[in-house]
């Protein structure tokens, strides 16, 4: 279990890099939604958001690839843990689970509020960021219980 929640963490860090990569395509998305093809044609990245409403989507955007990143790094952290750890499996699976959907929900919203402007599923981002709050609870308590595989005074008995 550990290997799988160590490769979800790994995947959701390596696609919050290519989502990153992809702002300027998205930019220009909201741009040409929101202001017109003219200005999203001439516009840099750098470029301050022509009205409010862009400025909103490129801030949804940002965000969603920034708690991508945060929980795959921190999934990352999770599976080194329950790889070394002789207790938490169950709690931590589960907390790997909770942090997976709560990134679909929180991200992937923001993701779709950013790029094509469907705000009719704005109630899912809070269902997503209780879930990654319930997930780093879950994490916390699988630290709680953490036990490591190989004790100190096993390294000391192990002959040289």
């Amino acid at each position: 279990m550990a290997k799988l929640v160590l490769i979800v963490g790994v995947l959701f860090a390596m696609t919050a890099v290519i989502a990153g990569a992809l702002e300027h395509k998205v930019h220009a998305m909201i741009l040409e939604d929101t202001a017109g093809e003219e200005v999203a044609e001439t516009s840099e990245l750098s470029d301050p958001a022509p009205n409010p409403e862009a400025y909103r989507r490129f801030s949804e955007y940002e965000t969603g690839v920034k708690y991508q990143m945060y929980h795959g790094l921190g999934m990352i952290g999770l599976g080194l843990l329950m790889a070394f750890s002789a207790r938490g499996q169950v709690l931590g699976l589960c907390s790997a689970l909770s942090m997976f959907l709560g990134v679909k929900l929180f991200s992937g919203t923001l993701y779709m509020m950013a790029a094509f402007g469907m705000d009719q599923f704005v109630l899912l981002v809070p269902i997503g960021g209780s879930l990654m709050i319930l997930g780093w609870i879950l994490f916390l308590i699988t630290v709680l219980l953490f036990d490591p595989l190989i004790d100190k005074e096993d390294l000391e008995s192990m002959p040289s």
